[in-house]
């Protein structure tokens, strides 16, 4: 049931980052020709970490609400990282200095392009509700096996 489960919570963040991904695509790489194998590095570190924290919460928060609760701030916080750490770690340290507005305008930026804070707390309640269904139909399935 374990592979079922880690099954779910990747086809949805799949389906997530497909959706996630062609919105921007429209939005940002198709009007201002931005490279997009970054962009697509980006994407994809994003959504590793969305299905690395999936499977976290999905195992120790039981009940949509909370569910939501915690995507939303999650779906905004995780997908400048990439650009952030690309900005603090691999651009020239003399031209970079910490700059807390940048940081938070692209923040903002990405966040609200992305709708990833939509989307994200989306995923979660589709993994919830198919898990659910699952191991609801498991035992039914079980029950009339006896």
């Amino acid at each position: 049931m374990k592979i079922i489960n880690l099954l779910i919570i990747l086809l949805f963040n799949l389906i997530g980052a497909y959706l996630s991904y062609e919105w921007c695509y429209r939005a940002i790489i198709a009007k201002h020709r931005t490279p997009e194998l970054y962009y697509l590095i980006c994407y994809g570190l994003c959504y590793f970490c969305f299905i690395l924290i999936s499977i976290f919460l999905l195992n120790k928060i039981k009940r949509p609400l909370g569910l939501v609760i915690l995507g939303v701030p999650i779906g905004i916080i995780i997908p400048p990282m990439p650009l952030i750490v690309s900005i603090l770690v691999m651009e020239d340290t003399k031209k970079v200095v910490f700059n807390l507005d940048l940081i938070m305008g692209l923040l903002g930026i990405t966040s609200a392009v992305t709708l990833n804070f939509i989307i994200y707390p989306a995923i979660l309640l589709c993994c919830h509700y198919s898990i659910m269904g699952m191991q609801k139909l498991r035992s039914k399935i079980a029950l009339k096996q006896e």
